[in-house]
């Protein structure tokens, strides 16, 4: 069967023009916009149906788009609005200043896609290779970065930001619908942890710090939904943000009790891309 490599098209003049009146040569997304094909040459097409298009050239990008964002320590989301506002990774993706954007459960699919076909997976495999031997991803000296290992990073902090957008939302919707119950109920703590203001970390990283933030994170939200059951106000209960709440927790979270004292027990469900439900 004849190879048909993957070509992009050309950079276009407009993002040329931007990224190099705000960039230098030496940044890393400048340089490997200028060799962005070549990083495909014998690797065979990654060709996935993706939001219902099956395009090679889109893979590619989505590709591309998971290296970055695992080099960035960046979510779905993050990714997404970073390639909206950053003429550097428009250059290295070849794509147009005014280019709309991404969606970014697009690229949670390309994700799930790739976690789940071993052959594209390995494709996948040869280009990281590449683009570490480029220096965009770190790792150290003499060792492998495994795809799987990928995957799981960027699909973690994906769904833990999930989680905490799914209680910021609840949270919102509560002060207006029922501010004085919400006053009532709130934990201290909850005015700092899910300030607007504050930059939460969402990746994970290997000193576990982020895996006990998310089960505190998974206790809040659990008291939350407990405290809306007991008020018996269907008022509260049925809003929009607590059911997407109750949803996000029983996909994200497991529950297990002790059953010498009945304490509840918070569990974040290590579930691979493959299985998720987005």
């Amino acid at each position: 069967m004849p190879y048909h490599p993957i070509t992009l098209p050309p950079i276009p003049d407009d993002t040329a023009r931007t990224a190099s009146t705000l960039y230098g040569e030496g940044n890393i997304y400048i340089r490997l916009g200028d060799h962005l094909n070549e990083f495909f040459y014998g690797i065979g097409p990654m060709k996935m149906e993706i939001h219902g298009e099956s395009s090679a050239e889109a893979s590619a990008r989505y590709a591309m788009m998971t290296a970055f964002q695992y080099a960035e320590k960046l979510t779905d989301y993050q990714m997404v609005e970073a390639v909206r506002n950053r003429a550097d990774l428009k250059y290295a993706l070849h794509l147009p200043v005014n280019y709309p954007g991404f969606d970014s459960l697009a690229l949670c699919e390309f994700h799930q896609r790739l976690f789940a076909d071993p052959s594209n997976r390995l494709a996948y495999q040869e280009l990281v290779d590449r683009l570490t031997e480029f220096g965009l991803l770190k790792t150290e000296k003499g060792q492998f970065l495994p795809v799987i290992q990928m995957l799981e990073a960027v699909c973690t902090g994906t769904r833990r930001q999930r989680v905490v957008e799914a209680m910021y939302q609840a949270l919102e919707a509560l002060t207006f619908t029922d501010s004085e119950w919400l006053r009532q109920t709130a934990l201290p703590h909850w005015y700092v942890r899910y300030s607007r203001r504050k930059r939460m970390t969402f990746w994970p990283n290997g000193k576990g710090e982020w895996l006990t933030m998310t089960h505190e994170i998974g206790a809040d939200i659990h008291y939350l939904l407990g405290e809306i059951d007991r008020s018996h106000q269907p008022k509260i209960a049925s809003l929009r943000e607590v059911q997407l709440l109750r949803g996000a927790f029983e996909e994200h979270f497991e529950v297990s009790t002790v059953q010498a004292t009945n304490v509840h027990l918070i569990h974040w469900r290590r579930a691979g891309c493959a299985s998720c439900t987005r």
